[in-house]
């Protein structure tokens, strides 16, 4: 049975409040509460029609990712290279997604893999959350702009409670890392129970000031959106994005990873598992401006703008992976921005998981693509956040030289400044 939403929302307020449950207040819709209406009014709701339920009709249109091999002879150098790297590490294999004008161009499955083979996908779960969770902005359920304290009213006067929907997504949230949250990775814990002690902790810095990739901000998110709708967070991704999509091997799994429903405590930033088409067709949404195959509207093109945004231009740079810190890469809403325009607009985004699986979209040459991977410990991923010391002398089976290579195997290498605009 699902927990009701005044107990979600009274674990949230006993901890943030240092107060028990009951009374005003312990119910997110009841009395001295936000419901779905004021939360639109409140704060940053972002529609492009005057239908703003992420639930409607529009054009549908034919899904470019079939079941289908196809192998581009463009690629051919491309897989070469790649194989030759997995041979290296004793890796079983790697697969790779390009779908270009709308028309899938390539899709290949290496020595032991197959275009079913599921793998965790790490950091790339972070976009996959956002849209989730941006689903509900769209609803007016939740205000991008508006304190936590707006769904939890018991945590009004707390700095946690000062947090925004968007410091959440754009990890500028000053919450503390998870790594130091040790039920977070607790399966006999809740997300939501365990979300409650992570808030509770005093903050490293001013909400907005710091800009730290990691887990905690999308704990804490994923918990809220558990709050506003009632819905553990693991079925809420199933139902707003991978079953409106056809993701039927997509799953957010418990955190020991011990199972992929009824899931009580999951990690909205990093335990998701997927397969190649899987993820291309939650891209393939993105690039269709939210809108799903059937026509059904996953997500306003106006939210889909905005999480393509830099989000973290008044943020300074704390921590990420080194070449991130490096490049000081823009970060949107769950997803990296790679490239840039002249302007700072988006060029190329993604979000890559320290595993070495690579989603990206290419907006350069008008293409999205997936490249899947799974790094046991024998091989080297550029962007692993917590590299092992003898990364220097591992091969390196994944980078965002992925995106490179696609991009030159089509002729139009990506720009050598990734960010003309500074």
């Amino acid at each position: 049975m699902l927990p009701r939403r005044s107990t979600i929302a009274c674990l949230l307020v006993a901890v943030l409040s240092l107060a028990g449950c009951g009374g005003r207040g312990s119910n997110s819709k009841g009395d001295g509460g936000t419901n779905a209406s004021q939360a639109t009014t409140a704060g940053t709701a972002l529609t492009d029609s005057a239908d703003s339920s992420p639930a409607t009709t529009q054009g549908a249109y034919q899904s470019a990712i079939t079941d289908a091999v196809v192998d581009n002879a463009d690629f051919d150098a491309f897989e070469e290279q790649i194989t030759g790297l997995i041979n290296q590490t004793g890796l079983p294999g790697a697969s790779l997604l390009v779908v270009q004008h709308g028309e899938l161009i390539e899709q290949e499955a290496w020595l032991d893999y197959t275009l079913d083979t599921v793998v965790p996908i790490a950091s790339a779960s972070k976009w996959l959350t956002a849209a989730t969770i941006m689903t509900l902005v769209d609803e007016g359920l939740i205000a991008l702009d508006e304190p936590i304290s707006t769904y939890i009213p018991g945590a009004v006067g707390s700095r946690a409670g000062g947090i925004t929907m968007r410091q959440l997504l754009s990890f500028t949230s000053g919450l503390v890392s998870e790594d130091d949250v040790p039920c977070v990775s607790d399966p006999t814990s809740t997300l939501v129970e365990c979300a409650t002690t992570l808030a509770s902790l005093p903050l490293v810095h001013e909400p907005g000031e710091v800009f730290r990739y990691g887990g905690q901000h999308l704990y804490v998110a994923g918990a809220i959106a558990e709050v506003v709708t009632g819905v553990p967070y693991a079925e809420l991704f199933r139902q707003r994005i991978a079953e409106p999509l056809g993701m039927a091997k997509t799953f957010f799994v418990q955190v020991d990873g011990s199972r992929y429903t009824d899931v009580t405590n999951t990690k909205p930033a990093a335990a998701a598992v997927t397969t190649l088409g899987d993820y291309g067709r939650f891209l393939e949404m993105i690039t269709h401006g939210g809108v799903a195959p059937d026509g059904t509207r996953l997500l306003q093109s106006a939210t889909i703008a905005e999480m393509q945004t830099n989000q973290i231009t008044e943020a300074r740079y704390g921590n990420a992976a080194p070449f991130r810190v490096k490049d000081e890469s823009p970060y949107g809403l769950g997803e990296w921005l790679d490239w840039t325009n002249p302007d700072g607009s988006a060029l190329v985004l993604s979000s890559d998981g320290s595993l070495g699986f690579r989603p990206w979209i290419d907006k350069q040459n008008d293409l999205f693509g997936v490249y899947l991977v799974k790094d046991d410990g024998s091989a080297a991923v550029d962007g692993n956040p917590t590299p092992d010391a003898d990364d220097a002398n591992q091969v390196y089976v994944s980078g965002n030289w992925i995106f490179e290579l696609v991009a030159e195997a089509l002729n139009n290498p990506l720009p050598k400044d990734k960010y003309p605009d500074r």
